[in-house]
């Protein structure tokens, strides 16, 4: 594999400290099999799975890009159902947590250090499906359509995005994070959460078709933004399904279909 030289930082709003700084801390063995067990029963990997069947048929064989990819959550679930997945950050430090996980857990995967903006061009038109999950809201401007368009410019006629966002509309994250930036915790830098009509207004204008756009997750902000720091922990009640999470889910999930 080829490693782009590049400034990987062009185009992102939050400074590479923050990133490098995030990923400096790896989890233990038992708390990332932890998290990526939450992951395998959180309803955003079952609304993903569902989508990923109806439009394709199958996940094993996909060939699967995940943009901003950290530890790569999405990507190792799809590698275990026999996807081929390969990994986008800008963090080595993310990068090297991914490739531990992938090689303790016998999954395979290719990595590659690369800017989102200024992908290989051998990377165009080459993927079934391109996703990410808590990236484009880090983004500012017209950059937010720019970062929509990156998955749409990497996916082969006929494939799909599937995009992970914050939703604006939850108010249990939108107080979260406005009492960690009031006491100056917050640590992530820019982060400007979506709504529904911006994130489908964006992924038209970047050319996508069939897009959906829906939430979920009311419960799990509520337990993990308020829960660990009253509870000291998320309740286990946190991955159930809520009346009020069409609404007010944390995660707003975006579909979108490049066409021939």
């Amino acid at each position: 594999m080829t490693t782009q030289t590049l400034s990987p930082t062009s185009a992102v709003a939050s400074p590479p400290a923050v990133w490098d700084r995030l990923w400096r801390h790896a989890p233990t063995d038992a708390r990332d099999d932890e998290l990526l067990g939450r992951e395998r029963r959180n309803p955003r990997w079952a609304w993903t799975q569902r989508r990923l069947e109806a439009a394709l048929g199958t996940i094993r064989g996909l060939n699967s890009i995940e943009l901003g990819s950290g530890r790569g959550d999405l990507s190792a679930l799809l590698a275990e159902r026999g996807a081929k997945v390969t990994l986008i950050d800008t963090s080595d430090h993310a990068l090297d947590q991914a490739r531990r996980r992938f090689e303790r857990l016998g999954l395979h995967a290719s990595y590659e250090r690369a800017d989102l903006f200024q992908l290989h061009p051998a990377k165009r038109k080459r993927f079934d499906v391109a996703l990410s999950t808590g990236v484009i809201e880090h983004f500012e401007g017209q950059d937010r359509t720019r970062a929509v368009r990156a998955h749409f410019d990497v996916l082969r006629d006929g494939g799909v995005a599937l995009i992970s966002v914050p939703n604006a509309r939850c108010p249990s994250y939108r107080l979260w994070k406005f009492y960690l930036e009031l006491r100056g915790w917050w640590p992530y830098g820019v982060e400007a959460p979506y709504t529904r009509r911006e994130i489908l207004r964006r992924a038209k204008v970047a050319g996508f078709t069939q897009a959906q756009a829906r939430c979920t997750g009311f419960w799990q902000s509520v337990g993990d933004h308020w829960g660990r720091s009253l509870l000291g922990r998320g309740p286990d009640w946190v991955d159930r399904p809520s009346c009020l999470d069409s609404v007010m889910g944390m995660s707003l999930l975006f579909f979108g279909r490049r066409e021939s």
